[in-house]
């Protein structure tokens, strides 16, 4: 499936959450174990599958199954309460999350390949380390003794911890704006930035999805001068500041109180580390350290400071 298909599907409400891990790892028995946590603290929850070989959507014998043998299209039952449809059609992960509007969260069972953030199992019995991209990675679940820095690790078991998690993550993303810096010239390349192919398009409709898959709505583009949906555009209020311009301009446009910053050349930065910085915010600025090193382009930045610039400036 192509990267931007899933993505603009996911740009809207609910959040998506794969549960990845190799074969056997355990997702269908987390799963099952989680929908009632998560169901305990308020969040609908809907789940999607993907089936390698071929299902059988309903039960021979059955007046839907005949139709469908008989050659139909499709198929529907319902009752007050339900119903089931089968449509005879291709269709991908993003299509199917966007049937749930009612639901909060969806659980994607595998898809260790697509972009959405993820729960990846390793359990020590069928895998011993992790196969999914760590640009991806929310959390590790695991039953063994397992470090890795800048990413939350849960047992199998804690399937409580787990749901918190997953809770704070729902409710995480509205409560920040984002601004993407998607200013600069790639001296090297001979082209902005933002326009370089990354994933099967251009680097900045990646990051622009990414931060829509945190659940951030209220997305402020700095910088740049092309065409781009999914974000508001905002010029430099102070020019010739460089992206600190654009921070600026992004925080005087903000719709809340707190914002991401994120630069468009820093695709790789992983959920995880962008969950951390929203988590640990309080106040002012809180910036990603890396090696020792402050990296002002990554990390939360108040409203209010705009206030502080302008006056200074």
């Amino acid at each position: 499936m192509p990267f931007h298909t899933f993505l603009t599907r996911v740009d809207k409400r609910p959040l998506a959450v794969a549960v990845s891990g190799v074969k056997n790892s355990g997702k269908t028995s987390l799963i099952v174990r989680l929908i009632p946590e998560l169901n305990k603290r308020g969040l609908r929850v809907a789940t999607v599958k993907h089936d390698g070989h071929r299902f059988e959507p309903d039960r021979p014998g059955t007046d839907s199954f005949r139709h469908l043998e008989a050659g139909a299209v499709g198929s529907a039952v319902f009752d007050g309460e339900k119903f089931q449809l089968v449509r005879i059609t291709a269709v991908d992960e993003g299509f199917l999350v966007s049937q749930f509007p009612e639901a909060d969260l969806i659980l994607l069972e595998g898809f260790k390949a697509s972009p959405c953030p993820k729960l990846e199992i390793v359990r020590a019995a069928v895998s011993g380390h992790p196969v999914c991209h760590p640009s991806a990675r929310l959390a590790l679940v695991t039953d063994m003794d397992f470090e890795s820095p800048g990413c939350p690790v849960f047992s199998l078991e804690d399937v409580s911890g787990i749901a918190d998690f997953l809770n704070r993550f729902v409710q995480l993303g509205r409560r920040f704006s984002a601004i993407l810096l998607a200013g600069g010239f790639s001296s090297h390349m001979g082209s902005s930035k933002a326009e370089l192919p990354f994933c099967g398009m251009r680097l900045i409709e990646y990051q622009l999805h990414r931060l829509r898959l945190l659940g951030i709505e209220d997305i402020l583009i700095a910088g740049y001068k092309g065409q781009i949906e999914g974000g508001r555009t905002v010029p430099d209020l102070i020019p010739h500041r460089g992206p600190l311009s654009g921070i600026h301009a992004g925080l005087s446009a903000a719709a809340r109180a707190s914002c991401l910053v994120l630069s468009v050349d820093a695709p790789l930065v992983p959920f995880s580390i962008l969950i951390s910085l929203m988590q640990q915010h309080l106040r002012g600025i809180t910036a990603l350290t890396h090696d020792g090193q402050i990296e002002p382009l990554i990390g939360i930045y108040d409203r209010s400071l705009s206030l502080l610039s302008a006056k200074r400036s």
